[in-house]
C-alpha cells in the first residue's frame, strides 16, 4: 500500500511497497528528481505511515492550539454548526525521520476537538488507509471522505460540507500542489477560515530556478496569476523574490476579503540548520480568527511567550 513521504521540494512522492518511486502533480520540466531508497515505513498499527521530518511536531502544536481556541470560541454561537476540511489529510500518523517517534496525523487532531463535520481529502491510496484507523471511530458519522486531487474534487468537498456551517480549512500540502481557484472555490458563498501551511522555503525559494527557467506553470496555478514573473525581474536574492511571492499570494488572498495575522506568520524550520521550510498562516474574513489566532500563538512551541503583540 502506498503512502507519502514529506519532501524539500515542489514533488510530491509516492512510494509503493515494492519500492517503485514516481513523482506526481508538477510538469515533467518542473519535477526535481527526488531519490528515495528507504523501506516503506510502517507504523504500531501495522499501516502504512508518513515519514516526515521533526519540524512535523512544531506544525501539530500550532494546529492543535488552534483548533482547540477555534472551537471553544465559537462553538455555542454557531450552535454547533462547525466542519472541519482537510484538502491533504495524509495516512492519519507520521513517523518521524530516523525515530521511532509517531505523531497523529492532522484529521485526528481535529476529531479531539468539537466539529460537528468532519471532510478529509486525499488521493485514493492514501484514504483507503486513512479509512482503515478511522474505523469504529466514534465520530463516524460524522465524516465524510473524499477522494481524488482536492483541485479536482473541488465539487464534491463543497457537496460534502454544509453550507450553513462555519468551516476551518486546513491546507497543509508538501510543495505547491493547491491552485488559487480552487481556494476561490472553495470559500464561494460560504463561511471559511483558512488554515494553511505555505511552502515558501520548501517549495518557492528552492524550486525557484526550476520556475524561472521553465514555463513556471505549478507557481502560475499556485498564485492564480503569473505576475511572481515581475518579482523575479526585481531582482534580490531568492529568499527576497520567495518573500515578495508570498506577499503576492497574501495579496490575492485580501482580494477574497481574507486578512491575515501577519505578524503572526509562525515560520517551520528544520532541526539540523534552523533552515526556513514554510509558515503556518490563518487567513480569516474576521476579526475573531485573528483574535484566536493570537491566543493560539501566544505560547510558541518552544514554551516561550510570543513577544509579538
Amino acid at each position: 500500500m502506498p503512502y507519502k513521504h514529506e519532501v524539500a521540494s515542489a514533488v510530491v512522492v509516492k512510494v509503493l511497497s515494492r519500492g517503485s518511486v514516481f513523482p506526481v502533480s508538477l510538469p515533467t520540466s518542473e519535477a526535481f528528481e527526488v531519490a528515495q531508497s528507504e523501506p516503506p515505513v510502517l507504523a504500531s498499527d501495522g499501516l502504512p505511515a508518513r515519514l516526515t521530518g521533526s519540524w512535523a511536531r512544531d506544525k501539530k502544536y500550532y494546529l492543535e492550539r488552534y483548533l482547540n481556541v477555534f472551537t471553544r470560541g465559537i462553538g455555542r454561537k454557531w450552535s454547533g454548526k462547525l466542519a472541519y476540511i482537510d484538502l491533504f489529510s495524509g495516512p492519519g500518523r507520521s513517523v518521524i525521520r530516523g525515530t521511532a517517534e509517531e505523531l497523529e496525523g492532522s484529521p485526528f487532531t481535529a476529531l479531539n476537538c468539537h466539529f460537528a463535520k468532519y471532510v478529509f481529502v486525499d488521493v485514493p491510496e492514501v484514504l483507503a488507509t486513512l479509512k482503515e484507523r478511522l474505523s469504529g471511530h466514534a465520530k463516524s458519522s460524522q465524516i465524510s471522505l473524499v477522494e481524488g486531487d482536492c483541485n479536482t474534487a473541488i465539487d464534491s468537498i463543497r457537496a460534502a460540507s454544509p453550507a450553513n456551517y462555519l468551516s476551518i480549512v486546513f491546507i497543509d500540502p508538501t510543495g505547491l500542489q493547491i491552485q488559487f481557484r480552487t481556494v476561490q472555490c472553495l470559500v464561494e458563498n460560504r463561511k471559511v477560515d483558512l488554515l494553511m501551511t505555505i511552502q515558501l522555503g520548501m517549495a518557492i525559494r528552492m524550486n525557484l530556478p526550476l520556475y524561472i527557467q521553465g514555463e513556471g506553470a505549478t507557481l502560475s496555478a499556485f498564485l492564480g496569476n503569473d505576475g511572481w514573473r515581475e518579482d523575479v525581474e526585481a531582482g534580490g536574492s531568492s529568499s527576497q523574490i520567495a518573500r515578495r511571492i508570498l506577499n503576492r499570494y497574501l495579496e490575492e488572498l485580501r482580494r477574497l476579503g481574507y486578512g491575515t495575522v501577519r505578524d503572526r506568520e509562525i515560520d517551520i524550520r528544520s532541526d539540523q540548520n534552523n533552515l526556513l521550510l514554510y509558515f503556518m498562516v490563518l487567513a480569516s474574513r474576521h476579526p475573531l480568527g485573528e483574535k484566536f489566532w493570537r491566543e493560539a500563538t501566544q505560547i510558541l512551541s518552544t514554551g516561550q511567550r510570543n513577544l509579538k503583540f
